[in-house]
């Protein structure tokens, strides 16, 4: 079995300035990091919203000193988030024509 205290180590030590982020595989959305429970008893650090990663390593996470715009993240550290500018899926119910 491999050691993975190095990786995780070294993980630990790219996010644990405080003011430190993470982008997901140059993504746009900013997420704030928290430390969580990895394999062989290690702690790495992982999205506080907890959004899935696909393929999930410690080298999907970039670090970044961005503000935090994941609306799930701001709830979670009591930060204000800004209404989404999402269009609408479907119209108001009024039809033109």
């Amino acid at each position: 079995m491999t050691d993975i205290a190095p990786l995780a180590s070294a993980a630990r030590a790219v996010f644990g300035d405080p003011g430190v982020h993470a982008v997901v595989r140059s993504g746009r959305t900013v997420h704030a990091v928290s430390l969580g429970h990895w394999v062989q008893g290690e702690e790495a650090p992982e999205l506080l919203c907890h959004t899935g990663v696909a393929g999930w390593s410690p080298t999907a996470l970039e670090p970044t000193r961005a503000a935090v715009t994941c609306a799930r993240c701001l709830r979670k550290i009591g930060g204000s988030v800004v209404s989404s500018r999402q269009l609408a899926l479907f119209g108001d119910g009024s039809q033109d024509g």
